[in-house]
């Protein structure tokens, strides 16, 4: 009875140690790396104006039965939704200027929300006919968190192959200050009050690789 119970344990935590490699197997993590730039822009009474940034953190995790292999032509169902989150240090994205600088940060309380953070919630693959070597485009949905305030977020995500085994995922949208709490800033100038549109377009490269 004892060896049958020996037996019975040494299975068990034979079990537990192969599941536990079997789900480390079934997940691979890319991770942010250099050369990433978030764009936005917009315009005012009186030019439209650009701030970017070259930091974007964050990572996403994929299910390894679809792998994102831009060259080949021919995908697997994507049958399990990947894990994306992305942050954005606020005060990195900048104008050029410090005066406007101070504005957009002022604007977007950066003292107190530091981060704009984003979580993917929907994904699909786009259901196109493209060849080898061609982008990977999925239409998604998530949420963008600025300023305290979460906001629902669709828009195209496209997949590409970049340098030193990087992948390149690129996506715009346009979204509206006001929808985050934000007032668009309307600083005063020697000739009176800048008035800032309140639509602005969100564009990025966010570069990532495989986590070593």
């Amino acid at each position: 009875m004892k060896n049958i119970i020996q037996v019975a344990r040494t299975l068990t935590a034979a079990v537990i140690i192969t599941t536990g490699v079997q789900t480390q197997a079934e997940t691979i993590t890319y991770s942010a790396k250099t050369g990433s730039l978030l764009k936005i822009s917009g315009t005012s009474s009186v030019h439209d104006w650009e701030v970017k940034t070259l930091l974007i953190g964050g990572r996403m995790v994929w299910d390894s039965s679809f792998p994102l292999d831009p060259s080949k032509a021919k995908l697997p169902k994507l049958t399990t939704p990947p894990k994306v989150s992305v942050i954005v240090p606020v005060r990195n994205i900048e104008s050029g200027k410090q005066r406007m600088n101070e504005v957009m940060h002022g604007a977007m309380n950066a003292q107190k929300h530091k981060f704009a953070r984003y979580n993917l919630t929907k994904i699909k693959v786009t259901d196109n006919k493209r060849k080898a070597g061609d982008p990977i485009l999925f239409d998604t949905e998530g949420t963008l968190n600025v300023n305290g305030k979460s906001v629902p977020v669709s828009m195209q995500v496209s997949i590409t192959k970049g340098d030193e085994g990087k992948l390149k995922v690129s996506g715009k949208t346009k979204l509206k200050m006001s929808q985050f709490g934000i007032s668009p800033p309307a600083p005063k100038i020697a000739l009176g009050l800048i008035t800032t549109g309140d639509e602005v377009s969100v564009e990025f490269d966010w570069f990532v690789a495989l986590k070593k």
